[in-house]
Parts: structure tokens; C-alpha cells; sequence
């Protein structure tokens, strides 16, 4: 019992200390660079355009991950030997 009670004065004791407030700091500043904009070029309709600038980089880009998709796709139906073989075929007929 006598040590009971001293050990309850203590814990009500550290209770009641006053606490230090929380640190708060400020968010940091960001600085925005000066938003340069780049004048717009405006395109003609695709009906419009000249026949040899229709496979840019991008479309070919495009055109190659499509047709990578659909030899993966195709490859997939294949048997477990065959699969890459048949994966090259469709590479080979579709020019790569």
C-alpha cells in the first residue's frame, strides 16, 4: 500500500507539467519560374496535309508499339516452343 501511493503522486504529478508547445515551421517558399510560352502553330486538317508528312516519328512510334502488341498477342496463341518464332514471323511480315 505505501508503495502504491507514491507511485500514483508521481504519475498525477507528471501529469499536470506543462507541456511544450509543438515547433511549427513555416512551409518552405517556392519560387515559380517565368512561364515562357511558345507561339502555336496551327495545322492543317489531315485531309489538307501533304501526303509524305503523315508518318512522323510519333505515328511510326505508335505504329511499331501496335504492331508489337498485336505479334505479342498472336505469339500468345502459339505453342510454349513456337512462341517466339511465331512472335518474329509477325514482326518480319509487318517490316521490322
Amino acid at each position: 500500500m505505501r508503495f502504491r501511493l507514491p507511485v500514483v503522486v508521481v504519475i498525477l504529478v507528471a501529469g499536470c507539467a506543462p507541456q511544450r508547445p509543438p515547433i511549427i515551421q513555416p512551409p518552405p517558399v517556392i519560387q515559380q519560374s517565368p512561364v515562357i510560352q511558345q507561339p502555336t502553330v496551327i495545322q492543317p486538317p489531315v485531309s489538307q496535309q501533304p501526303s509524305g508528312l503523315g508518318d512522323t516519328p510519333k505515328s511510326q512510334v505508335k505504329d511499331r508499339d501496335r504492331d508489337l502488341v498485336e505479334c505479342e498477342r498472336e505469339s500468345a496463341f502459339a505453342g510454349v516452343g513456337e512462341r517466339r518464332r511465331v512472335f518474329d514471323k509477325c514482326m518480319k511480315a509487318r517490316g521490322y
